[in-house]
């Protein structure tokens, strides 16, 4: 009987294992792009951008942090609930946690700001853009 017992611990193990969130080396593009929010003026100076391989905050005026994506996890719920998972200055581990709603070609929605709705918007003015314009300039065009 114990040996039975093992192998149902172990498949009640394997199975939660199984239904846990997907996990990703870099975001889906999906997710990827600049977002910013209308929804109230206290935000009117903030924005957050996702690449393939960096979280730039903008946390108000010309202020912003950049951090090193490490891992994206994405768990169902009634909306699909994104952990974006990056280091710190120190090396400590950080989620940036958000829903994604394809209401409207894509919303975001924090959990502690469900009313705030974020949207894509990659005219919108950061101070991370100037770098990234350069960088993209100083990369040679491959040939086909």
């Amino acid at each position: 009987m114990k040996g039975g017992r093992w192998w149902l611990s172990l498949s009640a193990f394997l199975l939660v294992l199984a239904c846990g969130p997907e996990r990703y080396d870099t975001p889906l593009e999906n997710i990827q792009g600049r977002w910013t929010t209308t929804d109230d003026p206290m935000y009117a100076d903030r924005a957050f951008e996702i690449d393939d391989d960096f979280l730039y905050l903008l946390t108000g005026g010309d202020s912003f942090t950049v951090h090193k994506i490490h891992e994206v996890l994405i768990a169902e719920d009634d909306l699909p609930k994104y952990t974006i998972e990056y280091r710190g200055d120190e090396g400590a581990l950080f989620s940036f946690n958000f829903y994604l709603s394809q209401e409207e070609g894509g919303t975001i929605l924090f959990p502690h700001e469900m009313h705030m709705k974020w949207h894509r918007d990659p005219d919108a003015s950061v101070p991370w853009g100037i770098l990234l314009d350069s960088e993209r300039d100083a990369t040679p065009a491959s040939d086909p």
